[in-house]
């Protein structure tokens, strides 16, 4: 069983999924932050101008960083996508096509403490509810 657990105070925890469709060529993304009381702190989806799967994560974790900073210095990042977690882990900027993402994430997350895990999509399905929901304009939650 995969559970989502709050993180710790200072700590707020980032949720965040993207979603590309092949047979429509739409993306979405979801982002959740939630406090170290598991409180919902805000929720968001929306389209992204992305071309596959994992640049609609990236997209989606942008946003979401820009959000969770709002809340916290203390960024927990969970993602169900472990290539990503690997990638932001190595600190390292891809492929060409993903640099210019990469390189904003890295700068967002340099003056802050920051913490990236992966998390099964099953612990993560409010994210991907968002992210799936993102391909069509939804209202803030919160």
């Amino acid at each position: 069983m995969v559970l989502w657990h709050p993180p710790d105070a200072p700590w707020v925890k980032l949720d965040t999924n993207g979603a590309f469709s092949i047979l429509t060529l739409e993306a979405g993304e979801g982002r959740l932050v939630r406090g170290s009381d598991g409180g919902l702190l805000g929720a968001f989806c929306s389209p992204v101008g992305a071309s596959s799967s994992f640049e609609a994560e990236l997209m989606a974790l942008i946003r979401g960083l820009e959000m969770a900073m709002e809340f916290s210095t203390h960024i927990w990042i969970e993602l169900d996508s472990a290539a990503l977690v690997t990638l932001l882990s190595s600190r390292q900027l891809g492929s060409a096509d993903l640099r210019q993402h990469m390189a904003l994430i890295l700068s967002l997350t340099s003056q802050r403490h920051v913490r990236f895990s992966h998390i099964y999509r099953e612990g993560n399905r409010d994210a991907n509810f968002l992210a799936g929901r993102g391909s069509r304009p939804c209202p803030d939650v919160l």
